[in-house]
């Protein structure tokens, strides 16, 4: 996995940036109404969800801390990477795959993945045949990085790797790492989490923050836990997504913004929030303006071009400004999704 594949995994996926500005023989506009439902809490089920995921011993009480505000960690989100320079996002798979975009997204990266490193880009079955593992009926969620790291959280049992060729190597208590003569690394904790990456350090720290006994701030907190994919991205990896001929608004936003906490559904159509926080309320409040104006320059641009698919993607675009952060929200329809992105060749024959 290369230093920024979760990059991949994100544009694919979300794709929001290629959809706003791709190009290409207009389509028909849907004539359904939209049918999404903006993420901005967590639902009592998937608080009970997460809570049944926290698995791992609470850590010894520090300095005062009383035993029962202790609590039990969840493993995934304990291997990602804690700097708040590092961006990190969880898709929920057992979700994605029954959305009917979802496993469209899935398969493709799949086989993206698979072509780009050699291999004749199958996708899932690919995948199956390579690591042992059904990335629809394994996976139950998978944690991404900028951090060189991601993370597999699959059923139990699941994580075992049997590659010939693959030699391997105890790491601390529970870890087996495998590293192929191409440099590729993988490896096993327990025998629900799976890690991969083309870094073996970065590896052998996700191994060491699952069995640290130290105290650390969680990578993603319990109340940012939902929707079908959330996570954090950090403003440096959010602005290099920025256009190269707006360098002015990626400067603003590494100097305003200390996180943008990330929430995605796709039950059906594809609704996206992203809520932008900083520590100076007054550069954040200006942020949300710039990106305001940004919005309605490219919609009449769009507009005044006739690209009727741009137009109305850009309508569904809004920013929310609060005190002191503010919200983007942007609504995808599935009829557009279906023609448009990295997948809409693969996707228009099926």
């Amino acid at each position: 996995m290369r230093k920024h594949a979760w990059l991949v995994a994100f544009a694919v996926l979300l794709a929001v940036a290629a959809f706003l500005m791709a190009r290409g023989d207009k389509p028909q506009k849907p004539e359904r109404v939209l049918k999404a439902e903006f993420p901005r809490k967590p639902q009592g089920w998937e608080e009970e969800r997460n809570r049944k995921r926290r698995t791992l011993p609470p850590l010894a009480p520090q300095g005062g801390e009383e035993a029962p505000a202790l609590t039990k960690r969840d493993p995934l989100v304990v291997a990602l990477p804690s700097d708040p320079k590092k961006s990190t996002v969880v898709f929920e798979v057992a979700a994605l795959k029954e959305s009917p975009i979802g496993q469209i997204w899935l398969d493709c990266l799949l086989a993206r993945e698979g072509a780009r490193d050699g291999g004749p880009g199958r996708g899932r079955e690919e995948f199956k045949e390579r690591f042992g593992i059904d990335p629809f009926e394994d996976v139950e969620r998978i944690g991404v990085s900028s951090g060189k790291v991601a993370v597999l959280s699959v059923a139990s049992g699941a994580a075992k790797i049997d590659r010939s060729g693959w030699p391997k190597q105890t790491f601390g208590e529970k870890g087996v790492i495998y590293e192929s003569e191409e440099g590729a690394v993988m490896a096993t904790w327990g025998d629900e989490i799976v890690l991969a990456g083309g870094d073996r350090q970065a590896i052998e720290e996700a191994i060491e923050r699952l069995e640290s006994k130290q105290p650390s701030e969680p990578s993603i907190p319990d109340w940012s836990m939902y929707g079908d994919i959330y996570g954090k991205l950090s403003p440096e990896d959010l602005a290099d997504m920025i256009p190269a001929d707006q360098p002015e608004l990626a400067a603003q936003l590494r100097d305003a913004v200390q996180a943008v906490d990330l929430h995605v559904d796709a039950s059906e159509d594809v609704a996206i929030v992203a809520d932008v926080n900083g520590e100076k309320g007054e550069d954040v409040n200006d942020l949300a303006k710039s990106f305001g104006a940004a919005l309605s320059v490219a919609r009449a641009t769009a507009e005044e071009q006739g690209d009727d698919r741009l137009s109305e993607l850009l309508e569904f675009a809004k920013v929310r400004p609060h005190e002191g952060r503010f919200s983007v929200d942007v609504a995808l329809p599935l009829d557009v999704l279906k023609q448009m992105g990295p997948c809409r060749k693969r996707d228009a024959k099926r």
